[in-house]
């Protein structure tokens, strides 16, 4: 399980933390945070409202108190990103395959 790191709380948010903390516990809140790291179907939106947190800060000030599992990055989508922003920068024009991800494509099952 993900564990919980108060010393990476900054001093201003301690106390909506340990709310959130009292609230939902432990192993609620790093559920939801392991859920936003691994689905694409989940957004930080969801996960705020799940653990009621009013503020985009305290949400990221969560993600830096937490250890959570992060899936590794997909290295196809990193090598279009990387040949795609390589052309945008030398103002040359960027083929339709490098513009949309893979995950945009249809798939069937």
């Amino acid at each position: 399980m993900s564990a919980f790191h108060s010393e990476r709380v900054r001093d201003d948010y301690t106390a909506d933390i340990q709310r959130i903390r009292d609230r939902h516990g432990d192993e609620t809140i790093a559920d939801w945070l392991e859920r936003y790291y691994a689905s694409q179907h989940i957004d930080r939106d969801d996960v705020m409202i799940a653990l009621d947190i009013d503020y985009i800060g305290t949400f990221y000030e969560l993600i830096r108190a937490y250890d959570v599992e992060k899936p590794e990055p997909d290295q196809v989508e990193e090598a279009r990103q990387l040949d795609m922003m390589r052309l945008l920068l030398k103002g040359e024009e960027v083929p339709e395959n490098l513009r949309k991800p893979a995950s945009w494509t249809k798939q069937l099952n």
